[in-house]
């Protein structure tokens, strides 16, 4: 047997150590980054890359604003939205490991009065079924609440009860807001300690996440901000405000780097530690990392990812990249679209923000990255996503002509457009507008919830988003219903879901 020496072990060390010091993607890396950019019409993006617990990459492309020429770098802040979930589904972790809550315990025993439509589910809603979103309400469903919206954490768990669930409680997969808000505020419920203030002295703190923040007040006055960009009212690119998200915190309301993110990342790929500080117990990081809720696998997945399994653990997405498990999670807001993807078994993981959306940057990019990391070759992610938005604008214009042939042509409403014209309001969603501008009427719900009405048959409508959610369809119908008496009682309207308000 060959003598293993004090040298030998050294100089492998130094080997492993020099390897991760210069891990690099290729040299055309920042060319194909930058090509992709043009290609999705992107102003910018920050990526980085860890290895172990090493920052091995970390680089801005782009600028912050379009007409500016401040550029992108590692320390730019952005929105990661829902990347904050995993934040959140920790901190509930941190109560389970100190035995002060268990997973399948019921919230109404922790917040009394708490209230879903069904009264079932309103018993037996446990902090494992807010965390892996199968509690019954649609996907996104509520989020008209918060979205352009002012309304305060505890006015729309409030609401809660009068929102009616689409799936039958536990059976289906349903990403939802909402209940992440619930999972954040019962922090203070349990422990008279904020979600703000837990984040910050649990995370924030122990790793030097210094330019992270969690209100966009806290950007105030900061010089490197990139700023989202949006089509607004069907006309070109711009720059549009950041979304307020005090609201809806605990669901997606951190804005960071790539440097800080990639701290949080180091946690999570390290069963827990971050150099020699444990921040959460190696349990908790695989609870939170075991699948809760399987998930279908899509085409793409199978076929380019050979992905054999997907599903949801706790805050994180969990499935298969090229026969290594991955763990990450993306996030969305108005004009920013973020990605994060781990492999713990390789001990690698990739964070990409943009400032834009709708756009397909962050996957592309992300997964460039980690082919080059394993050695994968051959594979051009721009092009499969741009040939992937072809085929999905030609499904939206087959979509609208079959739409348009099916239109009842030559009829007219049922009544004069004043006689539509008023306020409209539901239990759930607070009041809504019908107005008359310039001969056409126009639906208000809330800035980022309205516009014109183009009359398509009889009582029905479609509404043009003048700003649109950019995972909100741009174009929804809207209907209204008369009573037997011939008036106006009451419109429907899909945002995510069809939502009815009331004539008053």
């Amino acid at each position: 047997m060959k003598k293993i020496t004090a040298f030998s072990i050294t100089f492998a060390l130094y080997v492993i150590f020099f390897h991760f010091l210069n891990a690099q993607p290729s040299k055309d890396f920042n060319k194909y980054a930058k090509q992709v950019l043009n290609d999705w019409q992107t102003p910018g993006a920050a990526v980085a890359v860890v290895q172990g617990d090493k920052v091995v990459f970390a680089q801005g492309y782009g600028v912050r604003a379009l007409g500016k020429p401040d550029k992108i770098d590692r320390n730019t802040l952005f929105a990661v939205a829902s990347n904050t979930k995993a934040f959140t589904a920790a901190l509930l972790g941190l109560l389970e490991h100190e035995g002060k809550i268990q997973w399948d315990d019921p919230i109404c025993d922790y917040r009394p009065g708490f209230a879903m439509f069904d009264p079932y589910v309103s018993r037996n809603l446990s902090f494992r079924d807010v965390l892996t979103h199968r509690s019954g309400l649609s996907t996104f469903g509520g989020d008209h609440l918060w979205i352009g919206h002012t309304l305060s954490r505890d006015e729309i768990i409030a609401r809660l009860r009068y929102l009616e669930p689409t799936q039958s409680f536990r059976s289906h997969f349903q990403y939802q807001n909402l209940m992440y808000l619930v999972a954040g505020e019962m922090i203070p419920a349990i422990t008279s300690q904020s979600w703000d203030d837990a984040m910050r002295e649990k995370f924030f703190e122990p790793l030097g996440m210094d330019n992270t923040w969690l209100s966009i007040r806290d950007l105030e006055g900061k010089d490197n901000v990139a700023s989202p960009h949006e089509s607004v009212d069907f006309g070109p690119l711009q720059v549009i405000p950041y979304d307020f998200l005090d609201n809806i915190a605990p669901a997606a309301a951190i804005n960071s780097s790539v440097s800080d993110m990639t701290k949080w990342m180091i946690v999570n790929m390290n069963g827990g530690m971050f150099g020699d500080k444990r921040i959460l117990p190696e349990s908790l990081v695989n609870e939170m990392q075991r699948v809760q809720i399987p998930l279908r696998i899509s085409k793409l997945a199978s076929e380019e990812l050979h992905t054999n399994f997907n599903g949801y653990g706790l805050g994180w997405g969990i499935s298969e990249y090229n026969g290594y498990k991955s763990v990450g999670h993306g996030g969305g807001m108005s004009g920013m679209i973020s990605r994060q993807i781990m492999l713990p078994e390789k001990k690698l993981g990739v964070i990409v923000l943009t400032n834009r959306a709708p756009t397909m940057v962050h996957v592309i990019l992300s997964y460039t990255l980690l082919d080059q990391f394993l050695g994968i070759e051959g594979r051009d992610w721009n092009k499969i996503y741009l040939e992937m938005e072809e085929r999905q604008k030609s499904r939206m214009v087959a979509k609208e002509e079959k739409l348009r042939s099916e239109r009842h042509l030559n009829t007219t409403a049922s009544l004069p457009l004043t006689d539509y014209v008023g306020t409209y309001s539901s239990l759930s969603s607070g009041p809504a507008k019908i107005t008359l501008n310039d001969s056409s009427l126009f639906f208000d719900y809330n800035v980022r919830h309205r516009g014109p009405l183009e009359h398509w048959h009889h009582d029905t409508f479609r509404v043009h988003w003048i700003n649109p959610i950019s995972d909100m369809e741009p174009v929804t119908f809207l209907q209204f219903r008369l009573n037997p008496d011939g008036n106006v009682q009451e419109l429907t309207v899909k945002f995510y879901d069809p939502l009815t308000f009331i004539r008053e």
